[in-house]
Formats: C-alpha cells, sequence, structure tokens
C-alpha cells in the first residue's frame, strides 16, 4: 500500500502532536493545454480527509464541490453513521488544494457514488482505531469497549470523551485497519441514525445570516480592490485602443492595465469600478454584426447531405417513405448561474493563492501554474461553495483574469463577472438541429431510423483551447456532441451521424454534455412515431427495447405506475410523454438508490 509521510500529513493538516487522524502508512496559450485530473480517490486518499481534532469533534475534508446538490450533508451523514455519533459533531470543510491529494472535477453525477463508500471506509478505520487507543487508556478488552456519541464507554459504565481522546498524541490508522474496515454504509440496514433521515441543508445559518464565509464573493483581503476586464462589444471583435482619461476621475479608479490583448480595469470600490468602466472610450475592430439566427443557421441539416461522423449504421432500409420526418432545434443558452463567476486572486512571496468556486480546483491550480510558470506547489486554490455548476464551473475563467490583474497591480483583486461578461464571454449550450426520419410496422416494431445532427462543440471548446489544438480537434468527432445519440431502440436499419461546428461564440459542457439535447431529440421521435401509427408509446418503447436495457425498461415501467399526484400509465398514454429517469425500483447496487423524474411530452 503506498505511504504518506507522518511528518508531512500532521504539518499539511496543522497540527502539533495532538489529535487522533486517519492516515495510511507550460502556458494556457500552447498547443497542449492542462488537463483537469482524471485520477479517481483511493482508500489511502481517504483516510487523509477525516480527523479527530482537539476539541473532540471531527473534521471531514470534501474532495467534492457544494453546489446545492447536498454532498456535503451526504458525507457528513455517511461519516456520522459509520462513527456512531451525531451528524452535528462532524465539520465539513472545503479544504484548498495543499491540503489533499489531487482529486478529480465534481461532474457527472458521480460524487457520492464515488466519494461516498470511501468515506464510510475510512470513517470505520477510524472508529477502530479510536477503539484500540481506548483500549489501550483504559486498560480494558477492546470487545468491551464501544463508541456513543459523546465518546467510548465501557461496559462497565465508564467515558473516556471525545475530547480527551483528542487531546492525546496522535493516532495514525494502519494500513491494515484501512484495508480490512467493514463500513455500515455496504449494508442494508433499517436502524441508521443519519443516512436517509431528512437533515437541513449544509451551511444553512451562514447561507441565510451571511455570519462566515461561504462563496468567493465573501472573501476579504487587506488592500484588496476590484478588478473587470475590458472586452470588445461584438463577437470576434478587437480593442485596438483604450482612452481612460475620463475613467481616471473617478473617486476611487486605481489604473488600466494592459498586457498584450488582455486588458484590466481596477478601482477600490465596486461603485467606482463600474463607473469607470462605462467611462472607458474604446477604438475597436468589429466583424461583421452576428444575430442568434446566423448562428442557428450554422447547425441547420437542411441541407441533408452526409454527415462526417457516423455513430450508427446497420442494416439495409428499404425504399418506402418514412412515416415520420421532425426537425427539432435546440437554441443556444448561457449557463447565467444564481451566483455569478468570482475569484479573488493575490501574489505573495512569489506565491499565488486563489479563492474562487469551482468544479475542480485542481485543474484550476495546474493551469494557473503554467500560466505562470510556477510550480504546482506554489499555486493555493481554495475551494468555495458555488451557486449553480451544471458544467460551468469546469473551466478556468474569472480565476485567470483576476490573477492576471493581481500580477499587474501588485493588489490583491477580486473578478466577479457582470450578467453581461457571462453573456459575452461565457461558455454556452451548444445548439444543435436534429432531423429524425423513422419508421415502424403495425405492431410497432421499428423498421427503419435515420438521425442526423449538427451541434457546436462541447469538449473540443474554444472556451478551453487555443487556435492550434482546436485545429488539431476537428479531424475528429467531439465525444460531448455524441453522447446520448445512440438510440436504446432497436430498428431493423439504423442511421445516426453528426457534426461538431467550429462556431464565432464559446460553447461548452451543460448538465450531461450533448445526452440532453440528444435524448430529447430521440424521445420526441418516439412520440411522433407513436402517434403516427396510432400505437401506445409506452408499449411501443417496451417493444423496441433489448435485453441489455433491462433497467430502462424497469424506469418506464414505474414510471408509468407512479402513485397519485403523479403521472400515471393513463395520463402518459394520453399525454404522448416518455419517461426517463433512475427510480426506486432500478435494479442497481445497495445502498446507491436514486429518484428522479423526468417526461418530455408533444402537446
Amino acid at each position: 500500500m503506498p505511504k504518506l509521510s507522518r511528518r508531512g500529513f500532521l504539518k499539511a493538516l496543522g497540527w502539533g502532536t495532538a489529535g487522533i487522524t486517519a492516515v495510511a502508512g507550460g502556458a494556457t496559450w500552447a498547443l497542449m493545454p492542462v488537463l483537469p485530473p482524471r485520477k479517481g480517490p483511493t482508500t489511502v486518499d481517504a483516510a487523509t480527509w477525516i480527523s479527530l481534532r482537539p476539541d473532540g469533534r471531527f473534521r471531514l475534508l470534501s474532495t467534492r464541490a457544494e453546489m446545492g446538490q447536498g454532498i456535503s450533508m451526504g458525507l457528513r451523514q455517511v461519516a456520522a453513521d459509520e462513527l456512531n455519533v451525531n451528524v452535528d459533531r462532524i465539520d465539513l470543510v472545503l479544504p484548498d488544494t495543499s491540503l489533499i491529494p489531487v482529486a478529480r472535477s465534481t461532474v457527472g453525477s458521480d460524487a457520492m457514488r464515488e466519494t461516498g463508500p470511501l468515506v464510510a471506509r475510512a470513517a470505520a478505520a477510524l472508529s477502530t482505531a479510536i477503539l484500540r487507543e481506548a483500549a489501550t487508556r483504559l486498560a480494558r478488552p477492546l470487545d468491551t469497549l464501544r463508541i456513543e456519541p459523546a465518546g467510548v464507554r465501557g461496559d462497565d459504565g465508564s467515558l473516556l470523551s471525545f475530547e480527551t481522546l483528542g487531546s492525546g498524541p496522535a493516532l495514525l490508522v494502519t494500513g491494515e485497519e484501512l484495508n480490512t474496515a467493514r463500513p455500515k454504509l455496504a449494508v442494508p440496514r433499517d436502524d441508521r441514525r443519519n443516512v436517509g433521515h431528512p437533515f437541513p441543508t449544509h451551511d444553512i445559518d451562514a447561507i441565510v445570516t451571511g455570519s462566515r464565509p461561504l462563496y468567493a464573493d465573501d472573501i476579504r483581503l487587506e488592500n484588496m480592490v476590484f478588478g473587470a476586464i475590458v472586452r470588445p462589444r461584438a463577437i470576434e471583435g478587437r480593442i485596438l485602443s483604450v482612452d481612460a482619461s475620463a475613467a481616471a476621475a473617478v473617486p476611487g479608479y486605481v489604473g488600466l492595465y494592459r498586457e498584450d490583448d488582455f486588458i484590466g480595469i481596477v478601482a477600490n470600490r465596486r461603485g467606482a469600478l463600474a463607473q469607470a468602466l462605462d467611462l472607458l472610450s474604446l477604438v475597436e475592430e468589429n466583424s461583421p454584426p452576428l444575430a442568434s439566427l446566423d448562428i442557428a443557421e450554422m447547425v441547420s441539416v437542411a441541407d441533408d447531405r452526409s454527415l462526417e461522423h457516423t455513430i450508427l449504421d446497420t442494416g439495409v432500409p428499404d425504399d418506402r417513405p418514412f412515416d415520420m420526418d421532425i426537425t427539432l432545434s435546440i437554441p443556444l443558452a448561457a449557463h447565467a448561474s444564481i451566483e455569478p463567476r468570482t475569484a479573488v486572486a493575490q501574489f505573495r512571496d512569489g506565491d499565488l493563492e486563489v479563492w474562487t468556486g469551482t468544479q475542480d480546483p485542481f485543474f484550476v491550480r495546474n493551469t494557473l501554474a503554467a500560466a505562470f510558470g510556477l510550480p504546482q506547489s506554489s499555486v493555493t486554490v481554495h475551494a468555495m461553495r458555488i451557486g449553480g455548476g451544471f458544467g460551468a464551473r469546469t473551466i478556468v475563467a474569472a480565476e485567470m483574469e483576476a490573477a492576471r490583474l493581481a500580477k499587474l497591480c501588485g493588489r490583491p483583486v477580486k473578478v466577479q463577472w457582470s450578467r453581461r461578461d457571462e453573456f459575452r464571454s461565457g461558455f454556452h449550450r451548444p445548439p444543435s438541429c436534429h432531423r429524425i426520419r423513422a419508421s415502424a410496422d403495425a405492431t410497432g416494431r421499428i423498421s427503419k431510423w435515420h438521425h442526423i445532427f449538427r451541434s457546436g462543440h462541447i469538449i473540443f471548446t474554444s472556451a478551453a483551447m487555443g487556435p492550434g489544438l482546436q485545429f488539431a480537434t476537428s479531424f475528429v468527432g467531439d465525444p460531448g456532441v455524441a453522447r446520448g445519440a445512440t438510440p436504446p431502440y432497436h430498428a431493423q436499419a439504423s442511421h445516426v451521424a453528426f457534426e461538431d461546428v467550429r462556431l464565432p461564440v464559446k460553447t461548452g459542457p451543460w448538465r450531461g454534455l450533448g445526452a440532453a439535447a440528444n435524448h430529447f431529440a430521440v424521445e420526441t421521435a418516439m412520440d411522433v412515431l407513436a402517434r403516427a401509427k396510432g400505437l401506445d408509446p409506452l408499449e411501443m418503447r417496451l417493444a423496441a427495447l433489448g435485453p441489455q436495457h433491462d433497467r430502462l425498461r424497469t424506469v418506464l415501467e414505474e414510471a408509468a405506475d407512479m402513485p397519485a399526484g403523479l403521472p400515471d400509465r393513463q395520463r402518459l398514454t394520453k399525454r404522448w410523454g416518455s419517461p426517463a429517469a433512475s427510480t426506486r425500483k432500478c435494479p442497481m447496487p445497495p445502498p446507491s438508490r436514486a429518484w428522479h423524474g423526468q417526461r418530455t411530452a408533444i402537446e
């Protein structure tokens, strides 16, 4: 088993000699950019996440971003059950990148599935270590002791409090204890005190009262100034010159800073920054005006020519006309999260420190280190709570701008995007256009399925790639665009093909990559085909599913039989809707069970 340095680990967590902890014995515009770390967490990693502190409380370091999905409270519940304590004894901390091993981004709805079992194992191993230490201190057999919410109790009624245990010498959990831990989470049971029970949102008191900093905008540093980026007013425009003489007269104005094409303005107050920004006089070189309809036309499939990337091509279609032929257009859309993109950056003694709400703090760290020529160890990113993610916080944006301004002006800088910044410079859900033609026989068996679509990029995006890498990836299909386009329904002849189109606006991930648009198109087409044949849309789906889609079959059946107040089979059939969900009764490994519902409908 890999080992961590005892001394280095305790130092990183800010320890002296007290407490019990679980522990196992280039530049952004270059051709090859910094890539997000994809290393999955290990048991050894998890051992560094949880510790018993000298005040008798447990501290849990979360490697997953909290953006309202509830992962913070969920992990506290898991740890509390393993330690047999109340959840309010677990303090969850969003750590900075210097405190934990490299962790990958919070994406794909896998946070609890991947992290929960590891937290459970680390907490179970820590509970074993606590009992072992208590047995030594009390000079009692291990099997006569048990952990209770206040500490370790012996069969004679004696209690060794967590405060007493935590104030002693630091205790290291052994590799054997980690490997042999048997978490309660892995065993279905009905006597859990925490997991499976409702609890208030983590940090809800601070969210409501503002009593402690949670979001990046809550950060206040000494001598901090506010910064904004001076951006072209037109898509693909270029600023030739800036006159800041009027802005300089605004009380609180600090300065205008320019480095190549990067232009930023700084002020001591937010209000002064907004006023100075409006007073700048720009000379620009603008490209021709571009409207939403122009962008939509770039992904149109009206020409019906063969598309570049084939996903599925099976069987030989007959020559008869299709029973249905639909074209669906899904528009460009901005993330525009409730919390604007915000970052605070400061350089101190050659090191860079950043506070930001990000889904991938290590990607931010690595990108900034490469951009400024710093060792990764010289860049620390503090992960803050996020007010809306869904892929919007997976790239480096406000963080780079704040760091560049901090470097140029020599002071800590806070950059917070305006809605104008978001719509002009943030990446969007790409527009896509889908044409689906299909045929079925009188029983609902699908004979032909033909789906072609065009979309802006999602993974190979201009939001994160320079021109060189954009060109290099233009020869391969964007896997994010293709995601979810293969239908789960069998047809005697199927053809699915797409093209990814480089657009003049930035596009990128939006909740499920391309799957949401592609599933919407597929399920809408199934509804239309069922209506064209006069068939029950649910029964037609069930008949077309292969044995490899048993889980989806269960989803469809369960969604159709939902209890009163939710769509039942009769209403589902009448409304020609298509359920697509994970349900409580879906066959999946315990204890991970979910209940989500979604239905598309054509009125």
